[in-house]
């Protein structure tokens, strides 16, 4: 039995956030519920329809070349006017009508327009999603409040994983996307149910955090260049790990029997519950290092991640174990990437640019699944298996931490 006492303390916690900044944390929540199964289940769903892992890839790296144009007007607009409101209602009305597409598609043609809409949505909302934090959070430290917004996108990811993966396979095979059209819905809701008040407080909290933002920043930081090339292979793996990896699993490595659906969607579903429990800790806990220590660690991760994965393809028995721990270093690297990317980013542009540069940030997400999914299909049709994507993941990731290990922010 849950005690009383367990609700009000989580009631006081959840209190000392400012308003605003509860309200942009349940819109990433919701959309993360929503985009969940179908960032981590369509790549499935569709395999099972009789796509090809080519045709697949096509699908995300198209969805990601539209989501570049979208990402380059939302950030110009941002700059402009400096609000969330009409790009988050826009991006959920685009979401709804991928849902749809995605719902009626059984072919590659129609596949690929429900990813166009995708990524256009995509390319409209990030930008905004991630403007609003820094500006709604004053006097809470930014980083703190990218551990909070991130770690109720883990809370969210996770339930439309595991609940997309429920229906999928007992509903209905689509179900993930009807749950994201409910979810875009609700966000519109909330939208306009305080648009007023995000317009009102908006100017309001610019000024309040003016300093906490640099606002006077000109110039690009000189450490800009290889920021942006680590985030970029961050977000390349990422997308491999999302769309790469359960494919490899289910079709097998060298040596490796393939697992089941039914256990990918498992192995899949653990590592989101690890970044779901290790996302505010670890969060809480990179907010207190210097700026550039996230983007080390998460670089290490991964690599230590890639480099499991390549081996467990050479192994039987065991591979499933290293998969296990591969995942778990994926879940820290993660947690710790994504707060301290955002906040990273925010900081190194010129006060003029920020819109920019969180557009420039969540096409570096895009630019991950640029060519990455596409080649890494091709690998898988043509030799069964993934592992020289892996190694040559671990050996970038890297030699990146090493050029970045004695920067400072």
């Amino acid at each position: 039995m849950i005690s009383p006492n367990s609700f009000q303390f989580s009631k006081n916690w959840w209190i000392q956030f400012p308003y605003l900044l509860r309200l942009i944390t349940k819109i990433r929540f919701y959309a993360a519920f929503g985009a969940g199964g179908v960032i981590y289940l369509t790549s499935l769903i569709f395999n099972n329809i009789g796509l090809s892992a080519t045709d697949i890839g096509l699908g995300f790296t198209i969805s990601a070349i539209i989501g570049t144009v979208t990402r380059l007007f939302t950030g110009k607009y941002l700059n402009k006017t400096g609000g969330i409101q009409f790009p988050i209602v826009t991006s959920s009305i685009l979401s709804i009508a991928a849902s749809l597409c995605l719902i009626f598609s059984r072919d590659t043609f129609s596949y690929i327009i429900g990813q166009s809409f995708v990524g256009a949505a995509a390319g409209i909302y990030w930008p905004a999603a991630e403007f609003g934090v820094p500006y709604f959070c004053y006097p809470i430290d930014t980083r703190k409040a990218y551990a909070l917004v991130r770690s109720s996108e883990a809370l969210g990811i996770f339930l439309g994983v595991f609940l997309g993966g429920v229906m999928t396979n007992f509903l209905y095979s689509k179900s993930i996307f009807i749950n994201d059209i409910f979810c875009m819905l609700f966000i519109t809701y909330l939208i306009s149910r305080n648009s007023s008040t995000i317009k009102r407080n908006l100017k309001n909290f610019q000024n309040k955090s003016l300093d906490l933002i640099n606002k006077r920043q000109l110039k690009w930081n000189k450490n800009s260049t290889i920021i942006i090339l680590s985030i970029l292979l961050i977000t390349t793996t990422l997308a491999l790990i999302q769309v790469t990896l359960p494919l490899d699993l289910v079709k097998g490595g060298v040596y490796r029997n393939a697992l089941s659906k039914e256990i990918t969607s498992l192995i899949i579903s653990i590592q989101l519950i690890l970044l779901l429990f290790l996302q505010w800790p670890v969060g809480s806990w990179i907010s207190k290092k210097e700026r550039l220590f996230g983007l080390k660690f998460s670089l290490i991760c991964f690599s230590f991640a890639s480099f499991l994965l390549f081996i467990s393809s050479y192994l039987d028995i065991p591979a499933f174990y290293l998969i296990s721990f591969s995942l778990i270093l994926v879940s820290l690297g993660t947690a710790s990437f994504l707060p301290t990317s955002t906040d990273v980013v925010f900081r190194i542009a010129p006060s003029s640019k920020k819109g920019f540069a969180l557009a420039l940030l969540s096409q570096c997400f895009a630019m991950g699944y640029f060519f990455g999914p596409f080649i890494s299909g091709r690998i898988l049709d043509l030799f069964g298996y993934a592992s020289i994507i892996w190694l040559s993941i671990s050996c970038a990731c890297f030699v990146i931490f090493a050029v970045l290990l004695k920067r400072l922010f």
